[in-house]
């Protein structure tokens, strides 16, 4: 319940903090936390009046906050007051040493790559980036000339116009809180290099089948086998592929048919760093999946052919299976198979996929998932296209009942 502040006479900018009683409508005296507040006038800011308020348990601590007010409004006031001439070189530097270092490893290594686009900007002051600053920075990535130096597969600058806001929102909450930010809707179409070509990732059962024996016939029996394994591994627990090639023998129950995916491998994506395996999901802390009949086989047949039984499951030379050897293999296996794809997410794609498809239970696709928010469930909830057919063909049997009555030649 929000609380209600009252004057205490004689003592002016110091309340008292009440909270009505629900029952009675009188106001009470709050039984835990706070009960007396103080306000310090620190004058303009930015053309805005500013009146910090701090909370205290005691009169005596509100009256002593007042009567230092003189020195409180100057360290108030220096922590309001934006930085004068702070350039986005030296805002990067602070947001750089703040905030991106609690980001995971792998995180930090793609960021720091995206600030080589932001050169233009080191050299301003921050107070001077405006819309038309952003316009220029766009036009400036989608040079032909910078665009050449790039990825040829480059679509959208998209996550690095995400890292910029993020630099700027920093700035704002820490520097100048009336900073406003420079950004407009029609930037997120500006930074659109060109229309990315739209391929459908999804595998049907039938495909999975058929990428699933061809990478059978690449590696089985040969060094590299448990990438075979992590595939089905993948599939079965509806995982991303750092979720599969982490599994560890104790995560797998057989007597309670439960698999517990709570670590994932963090790759290594620069010199430097080594491939390790660390607590939790991308998303979240884990997550746990029934083990179903598929599942209970492809791992009770691992742990016979592989010995382990403690530890990571998948290994290659006793070390954690590196990505590029997963999806070299994936790849050429898909190749194979005569599927127009590439990559390794398209597994926990075509699973979860299959998973909806069969049961039409969003909810139930969103636990194995392992999503918090049915949002990011909806993109595996799609209308196959043989799910597509059958129900037109359900329907033209409809409308030939309608048309035959009036003489019309029936559909079909």
């Amino acid at each position: 319940m929000k609380p209600i502040l009252q004057k205490v006479p004689r003592h002016p900018g110091i309340y008292r903090i009440f909270i009505k009683n629900s029952i009675t409508g009188k106001l009470e005296e709050p039984v835990r936390g706070c009960k007396f507040a103080a306000s310090v006038d620190v004058g303009l800011v930015n053309g805005k009046r500013e009146r910090p308020m701090r909370r205290f348990n005691s009169f005596a601590e509100a009256k002593e906050f007042r009567e230092s007010a003189p020195k409180v409004r100057d360290v108030i006031r220096e922590v309001m007051v934006p930085k004068s001439a702070i350039t986005f070189k030296e805002l990067t530097d602070r947001w750089a040493s703040d905030m991106l270092v609690h980001l995971e490893i792998t995180t930090q290594t793609r960021y720091r790559s995206y600030l080589q686009h932001f050169v233009i900007l080191n050299d301003l002051e921050v107070e001077k980036i405006e819309p038309a600053t952003i316009d220029e920075w766009i036009r400036y990535v989608k040079r032909p000339e910078y665009l050449a130096n790039l990825n040829s597969t480059r679509c959208r600058f998209d996550h690095e116009l995400t890292v910029l806001r993020g630099i700027l929102n920093y700035y704002a909450t820490r520097f100048n809180r009336n900073y406003r930010l420079p950004f407009l809707k029609d930037h997120n179409k500006m930074v659109r290099v060109r229309e990315k070509q739209m391929i459908q990732k999804d595998l049907t059962i039938d495909e999975f089948k058929r990428f699933i024996s061809a990478l059978g016939e690449l590696l089985c029996e040969t060094p590299h086998e448990a990438i075979y394994y992590i595939a089905l591994a993948q599939y079965a627990i509806y995982g991303r592929i750092q979720d599969a090639a982490a599994l560890h023998f104790e995560d797998i129950d057989f007597d309670r048919r439960k698999i517990y995916v709570r670590r994932k491998v963090q790759w290594a994506r620069s010199k430097g760093q080594i491939d390790r395996i660390v607590d939790g999901s991308k998303a979240n802390g884990g997550k746990e999946v029934p083990m179903n009949d598929f599942a209970s086989k492809i791992f009770k047949e691992w742990i016979v052919k592989s010995g382990v039984r403690s530890g990571l499951l998948f290994q290659f030379q006793g070390q954690i299976v590196t990505y590029r050897q997963i999806s070299f293999r994936y790849d050429q296996a898909l190749k194979k198979a005569g599927l127009p794809f590439t990559g390794t997410h398209l597994i926990r794609h075509a699973s979860l996929c299959e998973h909806y498809d069969t049961g039409k239970d969003i909810l139930a696709t969103a636990k194995v998932a392992g999503h918090s928010d049915l949002r990011a469930t909806e993109r595996y909830a799609k209308a196959r296209d043989e799910r597509v057919i059958e129900t037109q063909r359900q329907m033209d049997q409809k409308l030939n009942q309608v048309l035959a009555p009036l003489g019309v030649v029936s559909i079909g």
